[in-house]
């Protein structure tokens, strides 16, 4: 009989216990399945509700990347730059102390924008700064292409807050560059971890492209210079003997 009532009391403790932690997962399971507002984190972009913020793209920050070729750099971002404006999408440009330690935003990319001007902040999050919210909420777009030097910081901050405040961002890695392995290792680990997803230059301009039936497409890739599709037109417009 004593070890029936010891079965008992263990049972009953074992049922209070598995309904607390149910319901204390309950409670947090929203938190963790938050989704971007369009309801599907990796939707595609589209031209229509996305928005390019580049930030930092700064002469004195370029000298310290060492995760990328810096010529490639400079060429991936210029060429989304380029992309984005023919396509039409608003395009943010942001850097910090442009006239302090880490000089203005590197000359390829101001010309590839003319009349957008440079936000000057001090803020270390583009995010933080009153005048670059301010920008992204004024587009009244979701889903933001980000672009920083460096990776971990300028590109991964931002993002990081606007998917906190309800954007659905996206990080462009080879329009962004940072100064060690270690530190790319660690802004990729920090997106994966948050759900916060990754792309490249090129793929980023076709798929707001959409269709290669669309007007604009031979000028998009153009502007994205991409080196072996530049080769097959070659070889296409050749003349034959």
């Amino acid at each position: 009989m004593k070890n029936y009532s010891f079965l008992k009391t263990v049972a009953a403790l074992t049922i209070a216990t598995s309904s607390l932690v149910t319901a204390r997962t309950a409670s947090a399971a929203p938190v963790s399945q938050a989704v971007a507002p369009s309801g599907a984190p990796y939707s595609l972009l589209s031209r229509d509700n996305t928005v390019l913020v580049l930030v930092d793209h700064q002469v004195g920050l370029f000298t310290g990347v060492r995760d990328i070729d810096v010529g490639q750099l400079k060429h991936n971002v210029v060429a989304l730059a380029k992309a984005a404006k023919t396509l039409g999408i608003p395009v943010i440009m942001t850097a910090t102390v442009p006239d302090g330690m880490w000089g203005p935003t590197i000359p390829e990319l101001t010309a590839a924008l003319p009349g957008v001007p440079v936000i000057s902040r001090t803020s270390i999050n583009a995010w933080d700064d009153p005048t670059v919210r301010a920008a992204i909420e004024k587009t009244g777009r979701k889903q933001i292409l980000i672009a920083g030097v460096s990776l971990e910081v300028c590109a991964t901050f931002p993002a990081l807050s606007l998917k906190a405040a309800g954007y659905d961002p996206r990080v462009v890695l080879d329009a962004s560059g940072t100064f060690s392995d270690a530190k790319r290792t660690v802004g990729l680990q920090r997106l994966a971890g948050v759900g916060i997803p990754v792309t490249d230059y090129a793929t980023a301009g076709v798929e707001m492209l959409h269709g290669n039936d669309d007007p604009k497409a031979a000028q998009v890739y153009a502007d994205l210079d991409m080196p072996f599709a530049n080769l097959v037109w070659q070889f296409k417009n050749t003349p034959s003997k």
